[in-house]
């Protein structure tokens, strides 16, 4: 994996300054400002966390967004806790160029030279105004590769590119609010970093998981072996899409239209936790002291008589809920607004991930689905999705994973409820600092 140009100088003095705490991860998402600083080690704990959510009249405008978003991070900041200045943060879907290119093995011709060479040129500019990844495709199935794969005349790349321009202005926004900027990552990275601890066991390097991230702006496909990337899309689909079909069904704005879908979701259960970790006073409480039961629906009264054990899965890993299609059924949507025909557009693009996976890879299936983003905290869309791939499916909240007392600072989230849309944030807080 090459990131040209920035270079991966580690600073050993900012490392020492960090004190056993990560850096502070900054994702610039469409719904949020989201910053997030864990502890590290194995089991890490929360230290701090923040977000700010987007101004309605800004989520259809992404340089203003971004512009809200650079002025809000030095004010999101101040006064709640997070430790040191080195932060990493995530190039945002909507400006990170993603696509699977082949190239020609050549043993005079680095592929690192071949990629500098070919994505500015498919995408008609100069290569100064590039800052690329890739991610070669090991065992791959190419021209002239036969049914085994892996040898072929070509090599298949996953590429990536963000605008120069446009990276400088997030590292100065790093900046202008007093932070050292110690990586930058596309979401991949983030998300394979996150679920890093489910794919410990030999074994799993032989297992192809499908990971969609269904966020508000774009939904995001990637399929690993194990922590191996061997496949990424992104979809021009989101929450944003789905409000403007229930807007135009009911003949409502945006902003009431939102409301109204999100009022009518019925939230999944909470992910499983770590044997042995209780959460934050052993109950889960939200609004109007309703607790969360095992099955995501809410109760009234003061839910003492949920227990650590209550939140623990059976058969799933710490940070999974259970499979989406073995949870109490759930509609995606009134039939005032059905979203079915909207959904086609994820799903669709979805089952096609599957199928050149399947082209790459004769023989092999991806066994299973890890659904996470914003949107994934809905059961009835979760189910939706898996039964239209027909994978079994979890959803995952890796904050479940995360030790916490309750009396951490934090501003802008609830974490007494599922939060899938935190799964960038807690990736990048575990990533490698590079820079």
């Amino acid at each position: 994996m090459a990131l040209f140009s920035l270079g991966k100088v580690r600073s050993a003095a900012l490392t020492s300054l960090g004190g056993g705490v990560s850096p502070i991860a900054i994702d610039f998402g469409v719904g949020a400002l989201k910053l997030l600083q864990v502890s590290e080690g194995d089991a890490p704990g929360l230290i701090a966390a923040a977000a700010i959510d987007t101004p309605e009249a800004l989520w259809d405008d992404h340089a203003k967004r971004l512009a809200f978003q650079f002025q809000a991070l030095p004010r999101l900041l101040k006064g709640t806790g997070f430790k040191g200045k080195r932060a990493v943060c995530a190039i945002p879907a909507g400006q990170m160029f993603v696509k699977h290119m082949q190239f020609p093995r050549a043993d005079n011709v680095s592929l690192d030279e071949l990629v500098r060479e070919g994505v500015p040129a498919a995408l008609n500019c100069v290569p100064d105004a590039l800052i690329l990844r890739h991610f070669p495709v090991e065992g791959a199935c190419t021209p002239g590769s036969g049914q085994s794969g892996g040898t072929g005349v070509k090599q298949e790349v996953i590429c990536m590119a963000a605008a120069r321009e446009f990276v400088q202005r997030v590292m100065g926004a790093i900046r202008d609010a007093k932070l050292e900027c110690v990586g930058i990552h596309p979401e991949c990275v983030a998300t394979l970093k996150a679920f890093e601890h489910i794919n410990r066991r030999a074994g799993d390097q032989q297992t192809a998981t499908m990971y969609i991230d269904m966020a508000a702006g774009t939904s995001k496909v990637y399929i690993a072996h194990a922590t191996t990337l061997v496949f990424a899309k992104t979809i021009q689909f989101g929450g944003n899409e789905m409000d403007m079909c229930v807007a135009r069904a009911l003949d409502l704005n945006l902003v009431e239209a939102r409301r109204l879908r999100l009022s009518a979701s019925v939230l999944v259960p909470e992910a499983a936790r770590p044997q042995g970790m209780a959460a934050p006073g052993a109950t889960a409480i939200g609004a109007a002291g309703r607790s969360v039961k095992a099955d995501g629906t809410l109760t009234e009264g003061d839910g003492s008589t949920a227990t650590a054990e209550d939140r623990r899965v059976s058969g799933s890993a710490p940070g999974l809920t259970q499979q989406v299609n073995d949870q109490p059924e759930a509609e995606v949507a009134p039939p005032e607004f059905d979203l079915t025909d909207a959904l086609d557009t994820l799903t669709d693009e979805a089952s096609m991930c599957l199928r050149y996976y399947e082209a790459m890879f004769p023989g092999r299936k991806v066994e299973k689905a890890i659904l996470f983003g914003g949107e994934a905290r809905h059961r009835g869309l979760c189910q939706h999705v898996a039964k239209k791939l027909r994978l079994p499916a979890h959803v995952a909240d890796p904050l479940a994973r995360m030790a916490r007392t309750g009396s951490e600072p934090v501003r802008g989230v609830d974490f007494t409820t599922p939060q899938p849309g935190w799964t960038i944030p807690f990736g990048l807080a575990l990533c490698p600092t590079e820079l």
